[in-house]
């Protein structure tokens, strides 16, 4: 058997060698990431609603395109001027991992969803109710003494349910400087048991974490999304909440037009800033777009990069949710 293999490798030596030369080019990575303009997502590809009435025209997200800096995508690079090399840590927090930061992407990428769901259904006037909160750890700052780990659900403190970001500050509001917390959480399937030191700064009560809301939730009508399972982020949150809420109104609010659209969303409708502004309007005019709607604190950084590409596309900036509406009643 051994002389065989043996036989094998002497006969194919040069064969061998190069598939293990490619295999090492193709996959050693380095502390860098490539980012490029991506595209645009119709959303009615992404989303299933119930009984929703026929939009008369097309609402898209738009994406940046990330990559692992390998050695071809590094060479190809210099070739595209719209290829950027980032570094990893404008991407990856010096105190976490690559996972980390794909953990909080797709948590902030659910919470958009779940936020353009619930307010979409709330705006329409459509019936939902609020059945749950979960409450999951998207970043904890490096100076934070603590065990708890970004992807963790928070589900209890010393044995307390928690039920909303209230209840935490609400519990550690009566504690000490350097006290210590238990905190149940689940991740990945697993319940863990955690540890936090409170640190009071300006005689507010701090456990060093950032957290994301995202609620469990019953509809009068089904709505289903899908998605890659490379998506991250929330960027998409304020187009996920137009395409649904146009869904479940009967006025005509699009009017055959091809709407690309980019910003976060929160409960109260307003409308949060984002990154990857040069790559989302390339792909935006790539794509044809009749409008392109952007968060208001992107507006100037936005329309320099018009001005510089000679992009003809009309920019529309909003603050809130209802100033979108407002414009596309005109």
């Amino acid at each position: 058997m051994f002389s065989k293999i043996y036989a094998f490798f002497q006969n194919n030596r040069k064969e061998i060698i190069i598939f293990l030369a490619l295999l090492l080019i193709f996959n050693i990575r380095f502390p860098y990431f490539i980012e490029s303009p991506g595209g645009t997502l119709s959303l009615k590809d992404r989303f299933e609603i119930e009984d929703g009435n026929r939009i008369n025209g097309d609402i898209s997200s738009v994406y940046v395109a990330e990559r692992p800096a390998t050695i071809p995508t590094l060479l190809l690079s210099l070739l595209f001027k719209d290829w950027d090399i980032i570094k990893k840590e404008e991407i990856v927090y010096d105190n976490e991992t690559t996972s980390d930061a794909e953990a909080r992407g797709r948590i902030t990428l659910n919470q958009g969803i779940n936020t353009a769901v619930v307010y979409a259904f709330q705006k329409a006037g459509k019936k939902i109710d609020i059945l749950a909160t979960k409450l999951y750890v998207i970043f904890v700052y490096e100076d934070a003494k603590t065990t708890l780990k970004v992807g963790d659900q928070i589900l209890e403190i010393d044995g307390i349910k928690v039920l909303s970001r209230k209840d935490i500050s609400g519990y550690i509001s009566n504690l000490n400087d350097n006290d210590e917390i238990t905190i149940k959480v689940l991740n990945d399937g697993k319940e863990y048991e955690r540890k936090a030191n409170i640190t009071v700064i300006n005689d507010n009560r701090l456990i060093g974490i950032m957290t994301s809301a995202i609620y469990d939730y019953k509809l009068s009508q089904d709505v289903k999304y899908k998605n890659n399972s490379s998506e991250m982020g929330s960027s998409g949150g304020f187009a996920n909440t137009l395409y649904i809420y146009s869904s479940l109104i009967d006025e005509d609010l699009i009017k055959g037009r091809k709407i690309v659209a980019t910003g976060t969303i929160d409960s109260e409708g307003n409308i949060g800033g984002i990154g990857g502004l040069k790559y989302k309007i390339a792909a935006a005019f790539k794509n044809k777009a009749s409008l392109f709607f952007i968060p208001d604190e992107n507006c100037e950084e936005a329309k320099e990069i018009k001005k510089e590409k000679n992009y003809d596309i009309d920019l529309v900036c909003i603050k809130t949710f209802d100033d979108a509406i407002e414009y596309l009643k005109k």
